[in-house]
């Protein structure tokens, strides 16, 4: 896992630095198989959903 969860390059993910197909599609496939990145996220979301005006829709 990485040491940080600041997203410093879009084309690694920012919880493993694992190299992405691509910064968007790329991340999303990522986070689908790494459940250990997914849960990561998850929490990342949990953490900044209320600073989201209107919620988190994606």
């Amino acid at each position: 896992m990485s040491t940080t969860e600041t997203w410093n390059d879009p084309n690694r993910c920012p919880f493993c630095d694992e190299v992405l197909a691509s910064p968007g599609a790329g991340f999303v496939a990522h986070i689908e198989s790494r459940s250990e990145c997914a849960d990561a996220f998850g929490r990342w979301r949990d953490r900044i959903g209320d600073d989201v005006a209107g919620g988190w829709s994606g």
